[in-house]
C-alpha cells in the first residue's frame, strides 16, 4: 500500500507548466489544478523502460499565483516534485501585428518534506504569443534539479525517473495552448483582464538515452499528456436553482478521467 501511494504522489517529477502562460497582471491571481500522464508510442519502447527500470505513471498538482506587480508573480506550488513557493518574471513582452509576445522566467523551490525529505529546484522559460483574450497558444523548457530525489525514487519505489539529463538533473520540452473563458461581465479594458475559468492541454517529450552496447545508445521519446483548469473563479458557481453549476467540480471529474486513463 505505502508503495502504492508513493508511486501515484511521487512518480517522478511533475512534468509541465499547468498555469497561464503570461504574467497575470498587479492584483490579480490565479488557481490552477491539473494532472498528466506519460506514454510511448511503441508497445516494444515501453517493455524496454521496464527491463531498464523506468516508470511512468500520472500525477495531480495544483498551484496558486499572484501578480506582485506588472511583470511580476509571486504563488506556491505542490506537485510530485514537492512543495514550495515560486516567482513568475516577465523578461520581454512586446505587442506585433495586434499579438502579444511575452517570455517568462520561472524559478521555484521544491521541498518534500515527508519521503524523500530533499530539495530541488526548478526553472521554467516559457513564451508565449497571446492571438486573443480567448487564445494563447505556448511553447516552453523545464529544467529540474533533484540530487537526492533519483536515490530515494530507485530505492523505495524501484524506478529511474525519465527525463533524465544528468544524476540529479531533469529536462522537458513542451507545448500548449491556453484557451480562456469570460463569465462575469465588465468594463475593464486591459491588457491584464483575468478570465473567470481557463484551461489548458500540453504536450511534451521526455527523453530517454540509454546504453545498448558499448559505447552505443539508444534514444527513447517518451511523451507526456497533460490536462489543467484554473481562473480565478475555479471554485466559484453560477446561476441560482436548477440552472447552478460550479465549474470546478466539472473540472476535477475531467481531471480525475485523465488521472485515470494514466493508470491504465
Amino acid at each position: 500500500m505505502k508503495r502504492l501511494v508513493l508511486f501515484i504522489f511521487l512518480n517522478g517529477c511533475f512534468f509541465g507548466v499547468y498555469q497561464r502562460p503570461k504574467t497575470l497582471g498587479e492584483g490579480n491571481y490565479d488557481f490552477s489544478a491539473g494532472a498528466s500522464f506519460q506514454f510511448t508510442t511503441n508497445p516494444y519502447d515501453r517493455k524496454d523502460l521496464e527491463i531498464r527500470d523506468y516508470g511512468l505513471a500520472p500525477n495531480f498538482g495544483f498551484s496558486f499565483a499572484y501578480g506582485v506587480i506588472n511583470g511580476i508573480d509571486i504563488g506556491f506550488n505542490l506537485s510530485g516534485a514537492g512543495m514550495g513557493p515560486f516567482g513568475r518574471f516577465s523578461i520581454f513582452k512586446q505587442k506585433y501585428r495586434k499579438v502579444e509576445n511575452e517570455i517568462i522566467f520561472a524559478p521555484y523551490v521544491l521541498y518534500d518534506p515527508f519521503f524523500s525529505k530533499s530539495l530541488g529546484l526548478r526553472v521554467d522559460f516559457i513564451y508565449s504569443w497571446q492571438i486573443s483574450k480567448y487564445f494563447e497558444p505556448f511553447i516552453f523548457y523545464q529544467l529540474y534539479y533533484h540530487p537526492y530525489f533519483e536515490e530515494f525514487s530507485y530505492e523505495d519505489l524501484g524506478y529511474k525517473v525519465v527525463g533524465r539529463l544528468e544524476n540529479g538533473t531533469y529536462h522537458f520540452f513542451g507545448v500548449g495552448g491556453n484557451f480562456n473563458i469570460y463569465l462575469a461581465k465588465t468594463t475593464k479594458k486591459s491588457k491584464y483582464l483575468n478570465p473567470d475559468i481557463r484551461f489548458n492541454m500540453e504536450f511534451g517529450l521526455l527523453p530517454v538515452l540509454y546504453e545498448v552496447q558499448s559505447n552505443k545508445t539508444k534514444f527513447l521519446p517518451i511523451f507526456n499528456f497533460g490536462l489543467s483548469f484554473g481562473g480565478k473563479g475555479l471554485f466559484e458557481c453560477y446561476g441560482y436553482g436548477r440552472g447552478k453549476y460550479c465549474p470546478g467540480d466539472i473540472f476535477l471529474r475531467i481531471l480525475s478521467i485523465v488521472f485515470a486513463l494514466g493508470t491504465q
